[in-house]
């Protein structure tokens, strides 16, 4: 079965901004018009980009990487290029909203599975309440992607 996960105090929803594209743009002397020229896009594409208004997707980064001559750690702020000549990892704002450091990993997979725990029994919940409402558990099924035979199972 499929759940989204997502643990109250442990994730954080937000935009992750691509501070670090500007500052390594400019560390080399490169213009937004340069990338954007590069990347086949506008120079105001390269600005969302930039404060994060935009995401980037997984093929922007392999060529602003390839334009900047940085790894896609350095480039998502993952890590510093000390960090990554040394092989060490160094925490980024996008570790520490996932998985905070002051939480040890027992903690966050209890409360992790505590979350799975709710949305199951939720989920079943939601489909006793549309079977009692009279839609057929081939509907439910389909709609919840869940097996039949489990639904049935469920209702027994």
């Amino acid at each position: 079965m499929y759940y989204d996960i997502f643990v109250g105090s442990f994730f954080t929803k937000g935009t992750i901004t691509m501070n670090q594209l500007k500052t390594l743009r400019k560390n080399r002397n490169i213009s937004q018009a340069d990338i954007a020229s590069k990347l086949g896009i506008k120079p105001a594409a390269v600005s969302k980009y930039e404060t994060g208004r935009v995401p980037l997707s997984e093929d922007s980064i392999e060529k602003l990487c390839r334009i900047l001559n940085v790894s896609a750690d350095e480039l998502l702020g993952i890590s510093t290029p000390a960090a990554s000549k040394n092989g060490t990892f160094m925490a980024s704002k996008v570790m520490s909203q996932i998985y905070p450091a002051s939480v040890t990993v027992e903690d966050y997979l209890c409360a992790l599975l505590n979350t799975i725990a709710k949305q199951k029994k939720q989920m079943d919940q939601t489909i006793r309440n549309l079977h009692s409402c009279g839609i057929p558990t081939a509907t439910i099924a389909r709609v919840t992607a869940i097996h039949e035979e489990e639904i049935l199972k469920l209702l027994g």
